[in-house]
């Protein structure tokens, strides 16, 4: 299992919610595990692809409506010890 940490930040926007939509909307459409916390989103999957290519994806979304950075960790492990990493957020 991988799990992803993954920061977003549009640039020159006020309001960002209507942005990170765009690549939360993304990340439920394929189906993609993610919890969201107050400064980045957690996503975890069994496919490590799939959430790559995602993740990607959906940034490339967000990308279209203006300048954005983004940062990302990864980790894997057993999916047990995923869970246990979840359980702090």
């Amino acid at each position: 299992m991988i799990a992803m940490q993954v920061s977003l930040y549009p640039l020159g926007e006020n309001d960002i919610k209507e942005r990170l939509d765009i690549f939360w909307n993304l990340l439920k459409k394929e189906n993609i595990n993610f919890k969201v916390s107050p400064l980045s989103t957690i996503a975890w999957s069994d496919d490590e692809d799939k959430l790559f290519n995602t993740v990607y994806s959906a940034y490339k979304e967000v990308r279209k409506t203006g300048k954005v950075v983004m940062v990302s960790t990864t980790t894997a492990g057993t999916e047990e010890e995923i869970k246990i990493l979840l359980n702090y957020l």
